[in-house]
């Protein structure tokens, strides 16, 4: 009886064990399959290729004024006349503001009058000193006091001239800091004058990018939005020094548009497009999986993905010249890079198929 017991017990045992098995063997297709799909990731190729390239850049500046000048009083008093408004378009020389002038004309009368008197006496003297009624010592004296009421003369003068405040140069008026019945003193600012008969444009260029700029390098310039007129031109200059964030200023000086001038503090597109082409390997912008800065690519040979540095040339439009670190033909990876790794198995997926997918 206990023998059955013991039969029975092992016969469940065993079929407990063989189920547990069957069980184990079904799920195990489906993970290995999973687990082997898992490590084939999608991914889009296409081949390093030479190209027919023109060395240009395309950057942003900023347009400035020719002349920007701050217009300062050298008088002080109450402004009697404001003859400048914002927007106004001023020569050198044409009154700005004109300040009460009451004391400064009185003083130029007074040295006026002084120095006419020196130089009668002057002249009187010298007459008798030719016929030796003075002394030299006189003669000397008076012509001393001469030169002395011709300094004051000049000095009131000048003092008078200050009570109208003029334009020191062409330009507009962009800002205007007094009103009529203001007072003014000595130094104070009280307009700002921008001359936009030419434009000053500026610009930044990088390490890479300011090989082969120099001055004289042909660029054109088009509104930020790369619409509208065309500027054409040469760069000025080019900075011998790097600023703090490593890229060197340069800059160029044009005529200004004559229906609508670049204003000062506009954004501009900049083209440095050079003259000669000449041939590079190229890559599409979207294969880099880092930055410009340490430019790495996805290459694909025997379905897996290896990860290669590159040494990254210009931008042109979409495409990425490469000087080193790739061959002609060579496959590299274009989209799914998110999804790889150094040695990830991957499936290449035919570029029509992949835009049909999307």
């Amino acid at each position: 009886m206990k023998q059955k017991k013991l039969a029975t017990v092992i016969l469940v045992i065993a079929a407990l064990c063989g189920l547990f098995w069957w069980q184990q063997h079904r799920s195990s297709e489906p993970l290995r399959q999973d687990s082997v799909y898992s490590l084939d990731v999608p991914v889009t190729v296409v081949p390093v290729r030479k190209a027919v390239v023109r060395d240009s850049l395309t950057l942003t500046g900023t347009a400035e004024a020719f002349r920007d000048v701050e217009v300062f009083s050298e008088t002080g008093g109450l402004v009697r006349k404001v003859l400048a408004e914002v927007g106004d378009r001023k020569a050198s020389g044409d009154v700005l503001f004109v300040v009460d002038d009451e004391l400064q004309q009185s003083a130029l009368k007074k040295a006026t009058a002084a120095f006419e008197k020196a130089d009668l006496d002057h002249t009187r003297y010298r007459n008798l000193f030719r016929e030796g009624a003075v002394s030299p010592s006189g003669l000397e004296a008076v012509r001393l006091k001469r030169e002395e009421a011709e300094a004051d003369l000049i000095e009131a003068r000048r003092k008078y001239r200050d009570t109208r405040i003029k334009a020191p140069v062409s330009g507009t008026v962009s800002m205007k800091y007094l009103d009529e019945g203001e007072m003014v003193q000595p130094g104070m600012k009280v307009a700002n004058l921008v001359d936009l008969s030419q434009v000053r444009i500026r610009f930044f260029l990088s390490e890479r990018e300011v090989q082969g700029i120099a001055p004289g390098y042909p660029l054109e310039i088009r509104g930020a939005d790369g619409t509208g007129p065309v500027l054409r031109g040469r760069v000025g200059s080019v900075s011998g020094k790097a600023g703090r964030d490593r890229t060197f200023e340069a800059e160029a000086v044009l005529p200004n548009f004559a229906n609508s001038p670049l204003r000062a503090g506009m954004f501009v597109r900049i083209i440095l497009a050079g003259k000669e082409s000449r041939e590079a390997l190229v890559v599409p912008r979207t294969a880099l999986a880092g930055s410009i800065v340490k430019p790495e690519v996805y290459v694909v040979r025997k379905g897996i993905a290896r990860l290669r540095k590159v040494t990254a040339g210009r931008e042109f439009q979409e495409h990425l010249e490469i000087l080193g670190g790739l061959a002609a033909g060579e496959q590299v990876v274009t989209s799914g890079q998110n999804e790889l790794q150094e040695g990830t198995k991957v499936t290449v997926i035919p570029q029509k198929n992949m835009d049909s997918a999307r």
